[in-house]
């Protein structure tokens, strides 16, 4: 049993080590998507200042060359990019966690509102499609103060009315100056008619009990606050200072490892050529940086255009549909979905 405990383990070993290749081959999605150009210039340059250095400069002008080099390769080192780096890529990583724990739904607030409300309601059908359609539009218009691509497709209330989220009426009371303050966001609009519908349809004795009202009210607050702590994510920003000095150190890094260069003592052949248009060591270290600011960066935007980017208007999308969804809940029983079940009275059935 030994030896064949021995295989299982080599070849799960094995596996494990071909998926992690088969990562590091991966081009979509990847790192390479955002190096490449910059890796791609960094090599031109790198092999450009060689060819001036062997074939233009004159010995004057080599000896300068390459003193500038090794002064260069020495003090390559002393950029201290690991502390900075770090601080920047886990502060925008608490940030960006931070808001995704938080990010709003829909579907808690708006089932909740169906099942608080009296089954078999003449108008019913009519004030969940109010509430939810509402919910909707709250989300679209929070989402559109953070998001590029979901303004492209929303840039105004207009669209929003085109596509059947906002009412044409709806429409004249936010752009009213009479009816609303046109210093107030109008996701804040939204809310507040939202409020007013569950006052409404408490005082005409639509749910079950009181309690359900309450409990709306609550659930309605923690999604307002949800949407408030997205749209403080692109309001409080990280300061562009911090975001310029990891850009402008890891820029400079680059620039003195292009530069640096240790020329061999016996200046053989075969090792002048490989320091100069093979930059192995220095390109490596520039491409680690880079890929980690890059994934800084990523972090302080994650609702942009980058195909890595959280795909809001696929979210968008979702949210209507799983609305769709649960306004059909209402007024459907048990029996509808399952004919086949025999008719019993489960509320007396003993515990």
């Amino acid at each position: 049993m030994r030896p064949l405990t021995n295989l299982v383990t080599a070849w799960e070993s094995n596996k494990t080590f071909g998926e992690n290749f088969s990562i590091m081959l991966r081009w979509k999605r990847s790192v390479y998507k955002l190096l490449w150009k910059h890796m791609l210039i960094y090599f031109l340059v790198y092999i450009l200042l060689s060819i001036i250095d062997q074939f233009i400069l004159h010995e004057n002008g080599k000896r300068n060359f390459r003193a500038m080099a090794e002064h260069c390769s020495r003090y390559s080192g002393s950029i201290n990019l690991m502390v900075m780096l770090g601080f920047f890529t886990s502060t925008a990583m608490q940030r960006l966690f931070s808001m995704q724990t938080t990010v709003p739904g829909t579907a808690k607030s708006i089932t909740i509102f169906i099942s608080s409300l009296k089954p078999d309601l003449l108008e019913g059908a009519m004030i969940i499609e109010q509430f939810a359609r509402w919910q909707l539009l709250a989300w679209v218009l929070t989402f559109r103060l953070v998001c590029r691509p979901l303004r492209k497709i929303y840039p105004d209330l207009k669209s929003l009315e085109a596509t059947g989220l906002l009412t044409p009426e709806e429409r004249g009371i936010m752009e009213d100056p009479d009816q609303t303050k046109q210093s107030t966001p109008c996701v804040l609009v939204v809310f507040d008619w939202m409020l007013l519908l569950l006052k409404e349809t408490f005082i005409q004795k639509r749910y079950f009990n009181e309690s359900n009202y309450l409990k709306n009210v609550d659930t309605l607050m923690a999604f307002k606050k949800s949407c408030g702590n997205v749209i403080k994510f692109a309001t409080q920003n990280i300061s562009p200072a911090l975001v310029q000095a990891v850009v402008l150190s890891v820029y400079c890094f680059g620039c003195i490892t292009v530069m640096a260069r240790m020329f061999s003592k016996e200046d053989a052949p075969i090792s002048s050529a490989f320091i100069s248009y093979v930059p192995v060591l220095p390109a490596m270290q520039f491409f680690i940086y880079f890929a980690w600011l890059c994934f800084g960066k990523a972090a302080l935007d994650p609702f942009g255009d980058d195909e890595d980017d959280i795909d809001v208007p696929q979210m968008v999308k979702l949210h209507i549909e799983n609305a769709e969804r649960l306004k059909g809940l209402y007024g459907m029983h048990l029996e509808k979905v399952f004919p086949n079940l025999p008719q019993k009275h489960y509320n007396s059935a003993p515990v």
